[in-house]
């Protein structure tokens, strides 16, 4: 069974990168990559990490995958063979330890920009589309924010996230 199918492989990999690598942002970004592409429509989307972008005159397509606040850490595009293709959301990524707060000045921009945003820290995922959102679901929480112990939910809640995720329209023709 895949990651993004298996709540206790995706809790253990998060309580990994807390205790062997203190939650860093980075280290939760292949987890979510993986999660979002074995969603229901992740064969018909791509999804890019635009992390370490820079703006550059010599690849204008990239100034696309940008919001006034700066790149988020993904965006999800057409599933097509070609570099100029149409920017269908994003995705925020936070340390673990952060507290997701969707007025948040970063996120505000994301949202206005791309429209569809996935804002997590791995613990809790949120969905905002057309400035409202449309789902909010706390897998656990961190109880000891020195050692980053987290108490989990019970399976309910990542099954609610894997449904939610699944649903996502990121393309109205898909």
């Amino acid at each position: 069974m895949s990651l993004s199918r298996n709540f206790e492989e995706y809790k253990q990999e998060i309580e990994l990168s807390c205790l062997q690598n203190r939650g860093v942002e980075i280290e939760l970004y292949s987890i979510i990559a993986c999660v979002i592409r074995e969603s229901y429509q992740g064969n018909k989307i791509s999804v890019r990490d635009v992390s370490r972008r820079r703006s550059s005159s010599s690849y204008t397509f990239v100034n696309n995958y940008k919001s006034d606040s700066g790149f988020p850490d993904f965006v999800v595009l057409e599933r097509k063979l070609e570099s100029n293709v149409n920017v269908l959301g994003c995705i925020e990524a936070k340390m673990p330890s952060v507290n997701l707060n969707l007025e948040d000045e970063q996120i505000q921009e994301h949202i206005r920009c791309f429209k569809k945003v996935i804002y997590t820290n791995g613990i809790r995922w949120i969905y905002s589309e057309n400035n409202q959102k449309k789902f909010d679901i706390p897998l656990g929480k961190i109880t000891n924010i020195e050692t980053l112990e987290i108490k989990w939910e019970q399976e309910k809640f990542w099954n609610d996230l894997i449904k939610e995720i699944d649903s996502i329209k990121w393309n109205s023709n898909l």
